[in-house]
């Protein structure tokens, strides 16, 4: 018997929470989802990289266990076919932009997401993924 419960709570413990969710519930929270929605001019699908380097100076203090100079920030890109892109970013203004664009693309990965889930949660039920018209 006490197999039986330890088998039924590792079950029940792998249900998506959204499996416990009412139709109802799920329809609203798309329909918030999706009006509440803004696209950002500001979007970036990028990483941004804070790094500190040695320079080319053999004598210099980055290269006999002193601090690297730095911080550098770089923006980097990948792309199809193994394609890869890095800006420096020079000035406080673009390292401010680069933050805010990665992050609005962050957040719309995150919506976009969530409503991905609520659509296979939806079709799962064999609901259809738009509330049928009353």
């Amino acid at each position: 018997m006490t197999l039986c419960r330890g088998i039924l709570l590792i079950i029940t413990s792998r249900i998506h929470p959204l499996q416990r969710t009412s139709t109802l519930a799920l329809r609203q929270r798309k329909a918030h989802l999706l009006h509440s929605f803004e696209l950002s001019p500001h979007l970036l699908h990028a990483s941004l990289v804070e790094r500190f380097l040695q320079c080319g100076k053999a004598n210099c203090r980055c290269h006999t266990g002193g601090p690297k100079h730095g911080p550098f920030f770089y923006l980097n890109r990948s792309f199809a076919k193994g394609e890869f892109q890095s800006l420096l970013l020079k000035s406080p203004d673009q390292i401010r932009q680069a933050r805010q664009g990665v992050a609005a693309y962050a957040e719309l990965l995150e919506v976009l997401d969530e409503v991905c889930q609520i659509n296979y949660e939806l079709l799962r039920r064999g609901e259809p993924s738009e509330a049928p018209d009353v």
